[in-house]
């Protein structure tokens, strides 16, 4: 799909539909299953229509910054984020950087909100495990931090240090996801339509 195609698109339909779309471009991954989580960017005016599509479905949101006219959401499935910092390196990780040992969402979304205002403010250094929260390989978000964000072997979606064919694969993923998605709404579905259909894919798979 083009952006020429895309703009087009937008300028044909109503604020509920563009605000559906603009979910699928960012969150394709997250919708898709292939991810567990994801970040957009939006302006303040949007997060009313947003929020009200997101409560009819299974995605969970957490603002995680304000500044001027923009928001950083983060968006994520509940039971698949509790998975993956359940486990053990992951925790452990986490826990060492001054996290809480529950795996409450929230709460440990909340702690990181909260360190990303300070490092708005010049009190802290950037929180990259963030990359964590998003679900990266633990190895890459660890090559990051140790490597200063240098001598990577693969960039794509997060700098990659292990396990690049592997990597790369899941990338190519993320566009087919991005694809699917896209067409799917640009065809008339709405978010909760999508979502069921991947749930009944599912089923079957």
């Amino acid at each position: 799909m083009s952006i020429t195609e895309i703009m087009e698109w937008n300028l044909q339909k109503n604020h509920g539909e563009c605000l559906t779309l603009k979910i699928g471009m960012h969150c394709a991954p997250l919708l898709m299953k292939s991810k567990i989580s994801n970040i957009m960017t939006i302006d303040k005016s949007e997060f009313a229509g947003i929020r009200k599509i997101l409560n009819e479905t299974d995605i969970s949101y957490r603002l995680l910054k304000s500044r001027g006219t923009k928001l950083i959401l983060f968006l994520y499935r509940e039971k698949d984020f509790i998975s993956y910092l359940s486990l053990p390196d992951v925790h452990e990780f986490l826990v060492s950087l001054g996290y809480e040992p529950q795996i409450n969402p929230m709460h440990l979304l909340n702690q990181l909100a909260k360190k990303i205002f300070f490092y708005g403010n010049g009190e802290i250094a950037f929180p990259h495990e963030i990359g964590i929260f998003l679900g990266y390989p633990l190895c890459d978000v660890k090559g990051f931090i140790d490597n200063l964000g240098q001598n990577c072997l693969y960039s794509g979606y997060w700098k990659v240090y292990k396990n690049v064919a592997e990597t790369k694969a899941l990338f190519n993923r993320f566009e087919e996801d991005k694809e699917l998605v896209v067409h799917k709404i640009i065809s008339g579905y709405t978010l909760p339509e999508l979502l069921e259909e991947i749930h009944e894919m599912e089923k079957v798979s």
